[in-house]
């Protein structure tokens, strides 16, 4: 109440959704009112999608009472996470045939102070005189440019459609893969609804990475904000489970080779270095395979391609550590066991890491192609199926090599 009108509107804004609930519900009608009459319609929705329903048909009505409901409800009745939902509705457009002195005259008659802030400006929309699409040119070419040239020699295309169901993810890669600073959002017959912005694409695809790194780690993006004991464990406790079936079966695997342990305990001194080294390198391939797959780094054509070098780099790197093993297992063992035991350690340790790479690039890929996010099974999967497939590899390799 005692901040100016605009400063408040850009602090409401910025609050999280149940503190504007919070305000909203002791504020008097007349200063709902107020406040969200000067809000975006895409800002409004926003707004409104985290709210309790009866606040939402609360605002609705205050909306439509000042003749804005209609526009807050389109945005509003796109999906979540679509492109739809990140639109702004206030922007400007020009007509192709418009003189720059015209359209820069047109675009200041047209922008209300009060709306400055809500209003985007850098990137100006072209349309025809039917409202559709055409191209964007920016506001400082037309500043710039000569007065009586016309709006169409300073046009540009826009490399690729952005329609309202479009999700949000593949918006955001669009856009850093083109550079856009801003897009228009189009129907089906080319009219413009909207535009969506890199500031916006950059938030997606910061809660993106937040929600990937999250799901690697087997729990959820929103534990980050979870202050109750409980809640944390019902996000975590699924992918622990899997976690825990996982090592009961490496456990099965262990008790089988019992006793080729009981004859020679010094194997199991390596047995934990031996799966901790694979399930590094695992992870390092599934994080970096995840993250690509998020990015659209990766074609459909590049993943067997992808896998083989992540083969290959296991294999390198289980040639360099299984040399080191097999020198601290001799300098360890070498007096008692020979060089057969330092080759049985050096033999495990390759066929680890070679194993849990390959692994690690091609899980997110199975899990991709039966429409499961890769981020949220691979980490468990990789670091079971690593600790299960190197520790019977290792026992095998003693049981057949040492004679125990």
């Amino acid at each position: 109440r005692l901040m100016p009108r605009q400063r408040a509107l850009q602090l409401f804004e910025e609050l999280e959704p149940r503190d504007q609930e919070e305000l909203l519900g002791v504020l008097k009608e007349s200063d709902v009112e107020e406040l969200v009459a000067d809000l975006d319609p895409a800002e409004t929705s926003r707004v409104m999608r985290g709210l309790p329903k009866p606040m939402v048909r609360q605002l609705e009505a205050i909306l439509r009472k000042g003749g804005a409901g209609a526009r807050a409800a389109q945005v509003a009745s796109y999906p979540d996470k679509s492109v739809g939902a990140l639109m702004r509705t206030r922007y400007h457009t020009v007509l192709p045939r418009w003189t720059c002195k015209e359209a820069l005259a047109r675009v200041s008659a047209g922008t209300r102070l009060r709306f400055i802030e809500n209003t985007y400006l850098d990137t100006l929309i072209v349309v025809d005189p039917q409202d559709h699409f055409l191209g964007t040119v920016t506001l400082k070419e037309l500043v710039v440019a000569p007065a009586d040239m016309p709006v169409s020699e300073l046009m540009h295309g826009q490399p690729q459609v952005f329609v309202p169901e479009m999700d949000q993810e593949q918006g955001a890669r669009l856009f850093h893969h083109y550079k856009l600073d801003c897009a228009a959002v189009i129907d089906r017959d080319r009219k413009v609804l909207g535009v969506v912005l890199d500031s916006d694409m950059d938030e997606v695809t910061a809660e993106e990475t937040e929600e990937d790194i999250a799901k690697m780690a087997g729990t959820t993006a929103e534990d980050l904000d979870v202050t109750s004991a409980v809640q944390s464990v019902r996000n975590r406790l699924p992918w622990l489970a899997i976690t825990c079936v996982g090592q009961l079966l490496v456990s099965a695997v262990i008790h089988s080779f019992e006793v080729t342990l009981s004859r020679l305990v010094a194997l199991a001194t390596f047995m934990p270095l031996i799966a901790a080294m694979g399930g590094n390198v695992g992870s390092q391939s599934a994080i970096m395979v995840v993250r690509s797959l998020a990015s659209g780094a990766i074609a459909p054509a590049d993943r067997g391609r992808t896998v083989f070098r992540d083969l290959r780099v296991g294999l390198m790197l289980g040639f360099v550590y299984s040399a080191v093993m097999v020198g601290a297992a001799h300098a360890f063992y070498g007096g008692r066991f020979g060089w057969d035991f330092s080759l049985v350690i050096g033999l495990g340790t390759l066929t680890s890491m070679s194993i849990a790479a390959t692994l690690g690039a091609l899980v997110p890929f199975v899990f991709q192609r039966f429409g499961i996010d890769p981020a949220t099974a691979t980490g468990p999967l990789v670091t079971t199926l690593t600790d299960l497939i190197s520790t019977a590899s290792y026992l095998a390799f003693a049981s057949l090599l040492l004679s125990v």
